[in-house]
């Protein structure tokens, strides 16, 4: 009897690392791109990159201090 359950367990556990593995797998077919979503995506990728550069074109960008209103001014900071 113990034999029998030994095997029903080894079973068991097989089938469920098997049914774990098989998603995995899935549909893998490769797709392959028209020349149109190419075009599309180097269009986009254009865009971006001239984006890039028109905003570090800009100059440095201004340093803001949203603390400016609440932190003391320099001379009420106590000395550490």
């Amino acid at each position: 009897m113990a034999e029998r359950m030994k095997r029903f367990a080894i079973a068991t556990v097989i089938a469920a690392l098997t049914m774990f593995a098989y998603p995995q797998q899935g549909n893998a077919q490769i797709t392959e791109r028209t020349d149109k979503e190419k075009k599309a995506d180097a269009a986009t990728e254009k865009a971006y990159d001239e984006t890039v550069k028109r905003e570090k074109g800009t100059g440095p960008a201004v340093k803001s201090d949203p603390w400016q209103t609440i932190r003391p001014g320099n001379g009420d900071n106590p000395k550490r």
